[in-house]
């Protein structure tokens, strides 16, 4: 399977959330890189739309990298953040009526939920987010933690945390490559751009 994974924001234009001195995008790179390595263990073909910063806070390039990638699926990965330090959990996105979309959302959300022991907070939908909007393919973001919670911070800044983050990413995305009917309308290449499957 040709994978897609999307370190989310660019670095210093764009850091995303930053608490206690770490930034989102320096994590999401991190956590992209290392469940590429293991995704490519599987023999899976995978692309990262960044592996360094970049120098805008642009967002349809990504989807434009996963278009020419030929990518059969699209994972965006992310940290989230709140005012309140106290709340933590993942959660996953996928655009609304995809139905590959959704079972790439529940499959990498159980995964990380249950490998990662993180709070559940659910798959869920969006409309509106570029990456999920202008991808051609079945797509998500994932937040994998807070960085705004000082425990889940401390987790996703370690050697450790961020290889079980990477871990229940390809967990997820190999249950879902080994999910059956499901999976191969992912292979129903579409002509047309920005048409959900």
């Amino acid at each position: 399977m040709k994978i897609c994974l999307d370190p989310g924001h660019s670095g210093k234009i764009e850091p995303g959330a930053c608490a206690g001195g770490v930034t989102e995008a320096a994590v999401n790179l991190e956590v992209a890189k290392i469940a590429g390595r293991m995704l490519e263990k599987f023999g899976h073909q995978v692309l990262l739309t960044r592996t360094g910063e970049v120098d805008n806070d642009w967002l349809s390039w990504r989807c434009e990298a996963a278009w020419a990638f030929g990518a059969d699926i699209f994972v965006s990965i992310h940290c989230n953040a709140c005012e309140d330090e106290t709340v933590t959990g993942t959660e996953t996105f996928y655009f609304p009526g995809s139905e590959t979309g959704h079972a790439l959302a529940r499959c990498i959300q159980s995964e990380l939920v249950a490998f990662c022991h993180t709070v559940d907070r659910k798959v869920k939908t969006n409309d509106e987010w570029t990456v999920l909007l202008e991808t051609a393919m079945p797509a998500v973001l994932v937040e994998l933690a807070f960085l705004t919670n000082d425990a889940e911070r401390t987790r996703l800044i370690s050697d450790m945390g961020k290889r079980q983050f990477a871990e229940g990413l390809m967990r997820g995305i190999n249950r879902f490559a080994d999910g059956g009917p499901l999976f191969g309308k992912v292979m129903e290449r579409k002509t047309t751009r920005n048409r959900k499957v």
